[in-house]
Order: structure tokens, then sequence, then C-alpha cells
């Protein structure tokens, strides 16, 4: 049995989403606890120990150091085109390259069911520098299922997928408005970018209320791109950066447009809702 630290993710806490400092990246087990549900957890972290959120870049490096401390090797891949997936043995570190494209948001996640299933993923962005961005990474989590990984057993995906907790950037709502990444804070006649990446195995579609946002990349639905849309749809592992342009002062959610979506544990309002904060 895998032997996973529990880290706990306390509704009554503040969270900063955060973006990797160093050229670094550690992969590391744990746990958090979600609308009630403990769940064990796979994170790339800035230091060796866990954290809840993955570590995410706000501009690429061009490379750096993943060190594996978990009991089992990895291999990473990347939506970048001609990536070649790259194996992190357990307990041992290897060099992650990526070519980005400039004004180009990508994934980069466990290839193996016990890291994707867990959580071990994140995004990279280059460009789309010249005003405020913002990232929200989707998932979606079965308690059960991540503890079975967590103990060695495979998840037979063959059988019906009925997941009971809902995140951006791996936070449940209302923690996901403490989240200086995935709550939007913007002004009057002030763009903003939002970067946004499906990670899970199910679909999502996201309601904006009180703007349209065009969107800049869709990297499953590239016909969409420079469409002006209240509601966009996000694959599983599909991209999407969009643009916001406020055109009025005030509070307006965004939330996932699917009911179970924007529950924690079955209870309304959770999951995925975050929120758009417009000054005048």
């Amino acid at each position: 049995m895998t032997r996973f630290l529990l880290s706990l993710a306390l509704g009554t806490s503040a969270w900063s989403s955060t973006h990797a400092q160093t050229d670094t990246l550690w992969i590391v087990p744990g746990g958090v606890v979600l609308g009630g549900d403990t769940l064990a957890a796979l994170r790339f972290c800035g230091s060796p120990a866990f954290q809840i959120q993955n570590e995410t870049f706000g501009a690429w490096p061009g490379q750096c150091v993943v060190v594996n401390t978990d009991s089992v090797g990895h291999q990473l891949n990347s939506s970048v085109q001609g990536f070649e997936p790259l194996d992190v043995e357990a307990g041992a570190e290897a060099v992650l390259e990526l070519d980005l494209p400039d004004h180009s948001t990508h994934r980069i996640w466990s290839a193996t069911q016990r890291g994707d299933l867990l959580g071990l993923e994140t995004m990279v962005r280059m460009g789309w520098q010249d005003a405020p961005h913002f990232e929200w990474n989707l998932n979606e989590w079965d308690p059960a299922a991540t503890w079975n990984l967590a103990e060695g057993l495979e998840v037979d995906l063959t059988e019906p997928y009925v997941p009971r907790q809902f995140t951006i950037n791996d936070l449940n709502f209302p923690n996901t408005l403490e989240d200086s990444t995935a709550h939007v804070y913007a002004s009057v006649g002030e763009a903003v970018y939002i970067s946004i990446v499906n990670h899970g195995r199910m679909d999502q579609v996201l309601h904006f209320h009180g703007f349209h946002v065009d969107i800049l990349q869709a990297s499953k639905h590239e016909n969409r791109v420079g469409w002006s849309k209240d509601t966009v749809p996000v694959k599983r592992g599909e991209c999407v950066v969009v643009k916001l342009n406020p055109n009025q002062s005030g509070e307006y959610p965004v939330h996932a447009h699917n009911l179970v979506a924007v529950t924690n544990a079955g209870f309304y309002p959770g999951g995925m809702i975050t929120s758009l904060s417009v000054a005048p």
C-alpha cells in the first residue's frame, strides 16, 4: 500500500493559487478534503511539501526539472504538438522541455491512470502578457476511486462514472472565491484573459453571467476561435483561452452548465462556480 500523507482543505480556509517561482516541480502524494469527502491526491508542487493546488506556469521558462517523490514512476504528457512523453521513475528526476508557441495555453498531465485520476496535472502558457490573466483548471473526482488508486489498484473505466466533487484549480465552491486566479477581478474598460483547461473525464460547459467573452483558443473546437459567447464548451482534455472586455460593474457568477457539476457531494451550490468582480 502506498502511504499518503493527509493535508486537509477546510472550507473556512483561504486559498491562493500559485505560479511556479523556480524551474523545479516536485511530484508529491498527499490528500485533500472536498465538500466533506476525503480524497487521495497527487500534485505538482513548488517544493517537496504537499500542497492542495497544482503549481502552474504563468510564463513557461522553456524547461524545468521534475522530481518524482511518489512511490511509482509516471509518464508525463503534454498537449504541445510533437511532444514525446517523458518518463520520470520513482525517486528520480528528469528534465521537461516544451517548445510553446506564443499566445497559447497547454496542459501537462500524467499519462498513467494513477497520476491522471489523482490529479497530477497543470497548465502552462505563453504570451498574452498585456493584461491580467486568470487560470481555471477543471476536474471532477470520485473519492472511492482515489483511495483504490492510492492502494495500487486500478479503476475500471468501463463502469458507470458518478463523481461526487467538481473543482476549479483543485478547489470547489465556495473556496474558489478565495483563489486569486479563479476569482476574476477586473475593472470596466480593462480587459482580462482567462485560460481554461479541462483535465477531467467529463466534458464541461461554462456559462458567464453578465458578459460575452471572445474565444481566442479552443484546441478541440478551432472553428470557434473568434466567436463571442456567454456559454463556452470545454471538452475533455481541451485548452481554451477567452478574453473578457467588461463594460459594466458588479458581481457576476460563472458556473458549469451541468447541475451535478455545481454541487458538492450532491449539495447545491458547490463545485464549479466562481465569480467575476468588476469595479467601476
